[in-house]
């Protein structure tokens, strides 16, 4: 049995028990995507007759919801539907949430590799856009408007934004970054989005910075924001990746633990021999050998999107609780 989708005066066949936007992408339609996991919010439509199920409202705003938005990416119809894509022309977005959908126009300053398959992209911060260290923003490709979603390295305070982008095999938006967009081309970007960023309100509590890979790259704000705010209580990074080869920024963050007397740096690997203060094995398995009991702890988890839900799993049974866990999971897309 399938369901028929009406977007943009063509009607297209749909299997219920699939995502929307998986069923869309597939058949041809153009439908603004990133993480396809409901975080970034990028897919947003609007439904303009039949119904939705609620669960692909639920990460949404209620005025939004309201107004018939919905996300695509985790939405299983059950019905027939028109549908179209949620723009400022035919949503009213809450003030607040105006910059969370604006989008700029900003210049690449700078491309290094962090190591052989991590790029540092340096991108013009636009004077008007305001975000928190940790959150991420979106990148379009300008001929496809194919688009994606990067954390933010840097902090507000910067004028530049620093992404850490890994190179995924037939990428098409990794490998356009890495190899095509050259420095001191311009490009279109929207956002901030992500709830995953350090919260001030309680400066002595311990908190834990777990990622993997390019995990890294809002866990590094998030550290740098927390220190610029004289964080008081400890602060444990444990960043992971499969070998040595795919670790970065050892050298700085050691010189960050050198410099304040409340940092740990832990870099894992989950194979081959750990580095020099380090440890080899499953990251969420060394974050408990590291800490044990975890209670009165705050943490926060980026990286792949398994990999998240497992360190969350793990931290809630030794003794944190829903809230004391911030998380930005993302699934990389070919």
């Amino acid at each position: 049995m399938s369901i028929q989708v009406t977007f943009k005066d063509k009607t297209y066949p749909c299997d219920p028990s699939r995502p929307l936007l998986a069923s869309l992408l597939e058949q041809g339609a153009f439908v603004p995507y990133s993480c396809q996991g409901g975080l970034c919010q990028a897919c947003m439509c609007k439904v303009t007759q039949g119904e939705v199920p609620t669960e692909s409202q639920e990460p949404l705003d209620k005025h939004l919801q309201e107004q018939g938005c919905f996300l695509p990416c985790i939405c299983k119809p059950s019905q027939d539907i028109s549908i179209e894509v949620a723009t400022k022309d035919n949503v009213t977005f809450a003030e607040k949430n105006i910059s969370d959908f604006a989008n700029y126009t900003t210049m690449v300053l700078e491309k290094t590799w962090l190591n052989d398959d991590v790029l540092r992209l340096c991108l013009v911060r636009p004077e008007s856009l305001q975000y928190k260290a940790g959150q991420f923003i979106n990148l379009i490709q300008p001929e496809s408007q194919l688009t994606r979603s990067y954390s933010l390295a840097s902090l507000p305070c910067e004028n530049f934004m620093e992404l850490h982008i890994k190179r995924i095999a037939n990428g098409r938006m990794s490998n356009w970054l890495c190899d095509e967009l050259q420095r001191g081309e311009n490009i279109e970007i929207s956002g901030p989005s992500g709830a995953c960023y350090y919260q001030q309100d309680k400066p002595e509590q311990d908190i834990i910075l777990a990622g993997v890979g390019t995990g890294l790259s809002p866990l590094f704000g998030i550290l740098r924001d927390a220190l610029e705010s004289n964080h008081q209580g400890q602060i444990y990074l444990f960043h992971a990746s499969l070998n040595q080869e795919g670790l970065y920024y050892q050298n700085e963050i050691q010189d960050m633990v050198h410099d304040v007397n409340n940092l740990s740096y832990i870099p894992c690997v989950l194979q081959g021999d750990a580095p020099a203060n380090g440890k080899q094995g499953i990251i969420d398995k060394l974050i408990i050998d590291t800490l044990g009991d975890c209670t009165g702890k705050r943490a926060y988890l980026c990286g792949d999107d398994a990999v998240v839900q497992t360190m969350k799993e793990t931290l809630l049974q030794h003794g944190l609780t829903e809230n004391d866990i911030l998380a930005d999971a993302f699934t990389a897309s070919t």
